[in-house]
């Protein structure tokens, strides 16, 4: 088994990861962090509106069944 891991090891020919792959590998992951944390507050602020939205509809359907008459014709 140990040799099996060894031999894997010195066949691989991969290099390690440049500076400048780490460095890009770290931009585009706090850029996507960025995004994803710019849409989760934009989530929020929509389903803020939308709630509000609704809390004042709620009442709507108390002026829409009134049955009092106008005082005059219009």
């Amino acid at each position: 088994m140990i040799t099996a891991v060894l031999s894997s090891a010195l066949l691989s020919h991969e290099k390690a990861p440049s500076r400048l792959s780490q460095w890009v590998n770290r931009f585009v992951s706090a850029l996507v962090e960025s995004r994803a944390r710019s849409a989760a507050q934009e989530l929020r602020r929509h389903e803020a509106f939308i709630s509000d939205l609704s809390r004042r509809q709620d009442h709507s359907a108390e002026f829409l069944d009134q049955a009092d008459l106008l005082p005059a014709k219009i």
